[in-house]
């Protein structure tokens, strides 16, 4: 996973990592993104404005890394089975995007928009999550219990658009049946397909 670009010059300590990244997670925490400073950063992990700003140039760098830090990754277990695999995405997602910090996640995509390597490394995290996740449904198309015309990244949007819009914008609970209906109208190919693919129940002419 590619790591956030650092300055020319002497390595930096691992503790000096260590406690800026956990300041800064504590104060994510309490303050949100929007609401911390790099003063504050600087104070809570005991270390001057000048070590801080060496090596982390902005506080978007600095919660690139707290979020490096906090992503699970976690391969999805192959266990022989489609639908229980698929809801072990579904939990992933749930946890990824229930976390306190997800309109954090948000923020930080706009305020890296300029900044190349920390957008790049908070998008590691999520196209390594997502590799995980891919890997679980073609698995499923080997088995025969997923189309094979079945369009993997439309259906991970789809599932994650989901979870964030449920966890960010509409904090209801999210029912355990809800989440099963989901993967069940995959395994039942409603799902969405690649271009060109024949509809479901009509073969091609020919």
């Amino acid at each position: 996973m590619a790591s956030t670009a650092r300055p020319a010059g002497r390595p930096r300590s691992e503790e000096v990592r260590d406690r800026v990244i956990g300041a800064a997670e504590e104060l994510l925490d309490e303050s949100g993104y929007l609401g911390m400073t790099m003063d504050e950063i600087a104070v809570r992990a005991k270390v001057s404005k000048k070590t801080l700003y060496r090596w982390w140039p902005h506080k978007a760098a600095v919660i690139a890394d707290v979020l490096v830090a906090r992503a699970d990754v976690r391969a999805v277990p192959d266990v022989g089975d489609t639908r229980a695999e698929l809801l072990v995405v579904c939990d992933y997602i749930d946890d990824f995007t229930r976390a306190r910090d997800v309109f954090s996640r948000l923020c930080l995509t706009e305020a890296a928009a300029e900044e190349s390597a920390v957008l790049q490394s908070f998008l590691d995290v999520v196209l390594h999550r997502r590799d995980h996740a891919r890997a679980a449904v073609q698995r499923g198309i080997a088995r025969g219990d997923l189309p094979p015309d079945i369009d993997t990244d439309a259906l991970l949007d789809l599932w994650n658009g989901f979870f964030v819009y449920r966890r960010s914008f509409r904090p209801a609970p999210i029912r355990e049946e809800t989440v099963h209906q989901l993967v069940d109208l995959a395994l039942a190919g409603q799902v969405p397909r690649l271009p060109g693919s024949a509809p479901r129940n009509e073969t091609p002419e020919g």
